[in-house]
C-alpha cells in the first residue's frame, strides 16, 4: 500500500466538526432548563397570590394585599374564602342590548345568563369561562360601586372596564350590526331559606346607564 494513500475513511481535512453539535445541546438545555424555571417560578407565584387572596385576614396578606389584588383581579377573582365558604344563596340573571351604529336602532334584551346555562347543561366538566366570568364580572361590579354607578374604589374602573368587555364580547356578532353602545341589567332573587321573607326573596332589578362600547364611558 502506498504511504499516499489512505486506507480507509474520510480524507484528510474534510472530517465533520462535532463542536456546534455540542454547542446546540447545551444551547437547548439551557433553554429548557430556563423554560422550566419560568413556568415554576410563576406557578408558585400564582399559587402563593391565590392562597393569600382567600385566605383569612393575616398580617402576610395584609402587608401584600395591594399585589396580591393586583394580580388577582379580575382575571383570577374569586367569591370564596377558605376555611369560611361562602355559598351562593342567590340566583342572578344578567341581560344586555345594545344600540346599533349608525342608525341608532336598538335591540331587545339578550338574556346572557341563559345563553351560560344553555352552554353549560350537561356538559360533566364545563368550562370556568361559562359558568363564572359574566356573573363575577357583574359582582366585581356591583362590589366596586354604589347604587348609582359611583366607584368606591381604587379598582372601580377596571372592574367597570371589564364587565363591559364582557358583554360587549358576548353581544358582538349576535346583534346583527356595530355595536355603539350597550346598556346591563341585573335580576337578583335570593333563594328561598329560614327568616326570609316573599317580599326579601322577591327578585330585584338594577338597569345600568348607556356604556359606549370600546371607551367605557357612559352615555346617559
Amino acid at each position: 500500500m502506498s504511504a499516499s494513500t489512505p486506507a480507509t475513511g474520510t480524507p484528510a481535512g474534510h472530517e465533520p466538526a462535532a463542536a456546534p453539535a455540542r454547542l446546540t445541546r447545551r444551547w437547548s438545555r439551557a433553554l429548557v432548563s430556563g423554560a422550566t424555571l419560568t413556568v415554576a417560578a410563576v406557578a408558585s407565584v400564582h399559587l402563593a397570590a391565590t392562597f393569600l387572596y382567600n385566605a383569612p385576614a393575616n398580617p402576610v396578606s395584609q402587608r401584600y394585599a395591594e399585589a396580591v389584588h393586583w394580580w388577582m383581579d379580575p382575571l383570577f377573582s374569586q367569591n370564596w374564602r377558605l376555611f369560611a365558604p361562602n355559598p351562593i344563596s342567590e340566583n342572578l340573571r344578567i341581560e344586555a342590548r345594545a344600540s346599533l351604529d349608525p342608525d341608532g336602532r336598538t335591540t331587545g334584551w339578550i338574556d346572557l345568563s341563559a345563553q351560560d346555562e344553555a352552554t353549560v347543561r350537561g356538559d360533566p366538566a364545563p368550562g370556568h369561562l361559562a359558568e363564572n366570568s359574566l356573573r363575577n364580572a357583574w359582582l366585581q361590579y356591583a362590589q366596586t360601586h354604589d347604587g348609582n354607578g359611583n366607584p368606591t374604589g381604587p379598582n372601580s374602573e377596571i372592574m367597570r372596564q371589564y364587565l363591559l368587555n364582557v358583554v360587549f364580547d358576548r353581544l358582538r356578532g349576535q346583534v346583527g350590526g356595530a355595536i355603539g353602545s350597550v346598556q346591563i341589567r341585573a335580576t337578583t332573587t335570593l333563594i328561598p331559606g329560614p327568616g326570609r321573607t316573599a317580599a326579601q326573596s322577591a327578585p330585584q332589578t338594577r338597569t345600568l346607564d348607556w356604556w359606549a362600547a370600546g371607551r367605557g364611558g357612559s352615555t346617559a
